[in-house]
């Protein structure tokens, strides 16, 4: 009964706030701006939060929640027009779609490209709800076991989890995590309030994490793109508007591969829609009837690969807000959005705001109810969006970045502060290091002192006694072991990528 009820009572309370119609009304606008951003090339979710993110200042807390969610939903769906349509993936998670939905967009099949990964993102999505909400409420119901030693011991989960955004060089990750840390050092001491690093009287109470968060993600992204060009018009394809209904039996093995891998996946810190795609393409191909075809045009491949990223969309908030630790760019965004309004994500979620987790389901329900009444029509008619200048884009989405942070607390610091983080951003993007695990750690170090202080305060700064707690001894044992594993398969990874490199240069040159 409790496990019915653990489902059926945040499910129930889901559905019951979709008669708001602010809801409904917040949830079309994130929607549509969804699938705007997903469908120009390089714009993910990561960016799209982030224009947007300080508009959010001003909403509810549910009202917020739905509308990032929302967006959410709507990029998934979104990144694979470009990907499809032009070959070029809206994000790192699009890129397989990309390879087998252009393939049938160049033999006039664009129609059945585009349906079946609306319908994989769509059922993807759906499916993943009641996963989340059956995951993340058994690790609210801990939060009456969970003093600051356990929080601390959650926070250096989180840590860890910084290592799986460190990118293909660990070295380079972990200097731009440091970066982060030290960052969040600036201000006031959590314990004696004593100042530091306080260079001028802005920075007493330190960077304001959103800012500061905006300019690594949302102002370094910017500032790449505005180095880059597309050629559109040598691009830009027919277009077939019949919706695929005969063929969507096919895919119902690739989608229920998909959206379990994706939710599992997602909801692992660092995990993603990105890994999670590729393992859900792997085992799809394993399991199909037709595997040669993978790679040349094949829908199994595109419903596996978009049901899972669209599912790993629910997968994520589950360490977001049930532990407080996001494990993606628009989780940091999402969690930095709450901390704004005064809720703290983790395990008091069900006893302090449930309303969060609510909101959750209820923006993510209606999300996928209007993008499945027009987001195949909206499709069509955002091709034409991908004509549009490339600069056009990037300097209106700078502006919005300035207005939304002079709005957050009507301070020209903290633009000034996004500005600085996203040209510092651009730099280490363009020599390698990590701007997500950056922004993650800024997020997470102050909550990660203040724990630790606070909770050697109260043992007498005897570290056995404080990590000899049951919880805080299990979780920090786990925090070592995925810390070894992380660990043993970045040094792998870039093993192999050097031995590549060997090889690459002992062929001989083209002549």
């Amino acid at each position: 009964m409790d496990f019915l009820g653990d489902l059926l009572v945040p499910m129930a309370e889901g559905v019951a706030l979709l008669t708001r119609l602010d809801l409904w009304v917040i949830v079309v606008a994130g929607v549509a701006w969804g699938l705007f951003a997903g469908s120009m090339p390089g714009i993910g979710s990561v960016l799209a939060f982030g224009l947007v993110l300080p508009f959010t200042f001003g909403m509810e807390p549910l009202q917020a929640v739905a509308f990032l969610l929302a967006i959410s939903v709507a990029v998934g769906f979104g990144n694979s027009i470009p990907a499809i349509l032009l070959s070029v993936p809206g994000t790192p998670a699009a890129v397989l779609t990309a390879i087998d939905g252009f393939k049938l967009h160049k033999r006039g099949e664009s129609g059945l490209a585009l349906g079946v990964s609306f319908f994989a993102a769509l059922v993807g999505q759906v499916v993943s709800i009641p996963f989340f909400v059956l995951l993340v409420v058994p690790l609210s119901g801990l939060a009456y076991i969970f003093l600051a030693p356990e929080i601390f011991a959650l926070y250096l989960l989180g840590m860890v989890a910084i290592l799986s955004l460190t990118g293909k060089n660990l070295l380079k990750g972990l200097v731009a995590a440091a970066f982060g840390i030290s960052i969040a050092f600036i201000g006031l001491d959590p314990v004696n309030a004593s100042q530091r690093f306080v260079f001028v009287p802005d920075l007493i109470d330190g960077f304001d994490t959103t800012p500061v968060v905006l300019g690594l993600l949302a102002v370094s992204e910017l500032l790449r793109q505005a180095r880059q060009t597309f050629s559109w018009s040598s691009m830009v394809g027919s277009f077939s508007a019949a919706f695929p209904w005969g063929r969507l039996r096919e895919t119902a093995k690739p989608i229920a591969i998909g959206t379990i891998v994706g939710t599992l996946e997602g909801a692992v810190p660092g995990g993603g829609s990105t890994t999670a795609a590729m393992i859900s393409y792997q085992q799809a191909q394993l399991l199909s009837k037709h595997p040669e075809e993978f790679g040349n045009g094949s829908i199994e491949a595109i419903a596996a690969n978009e049901s899972a990223q669209n599912a790993a969309n629910s997968g994520e908030l589950i360490p977001t807000l049930g532990l407080g630790i996001p494990g993606s760019g628009s989780m940091v965004l999402l969690l930095a959005a709450l901390q704004v309004q005064g809720l703290v994500p983790g395990p008091l979620l069900t006893q302090q705001s449930p309303e969060l987790l609510h909101g959750a389901v209820a923006g993510m329900l209606a999300a996928t109810i209007v993008l499945a009444i027009t987001g195949w029509w909206i499709s069509k008619w955002l091709l034409r969006a991908l004509t549009i200048d490339r600069s056009v884009i990037i300097i209106v989405a700078l502006a919005l970045v300035v207005v939304g942070n002079f709005a957050l607390n009507y301070r020209i610091f903290d633009v000034f502060t996004a500005i600085l983080f996203g040209v510092i951003g651009y730099f280490m993007l363009r020599y390698g290091y990590s701007v997500a695990a950056a922004a993650l750690a800024v997020i997470l170090a102050r909550g990660f002192e203040s724990s630790l202080r606070h909770g050697l305060g109260i043992f007498n700064d005897s570290i056995v006694e404080f990590l000899s707690r049951p919880v805080t001894a299990i979780i920090v044992a786990i925090a070592i072991f995925f810390l070894v594993i992380g660990l043993r398969r970045t040094i792998r990874l870039e093993r192999e990528a050097a031995a590549e490199r060997t090889r690459q240069a002992s062929l001989p040159a083209d002549s």
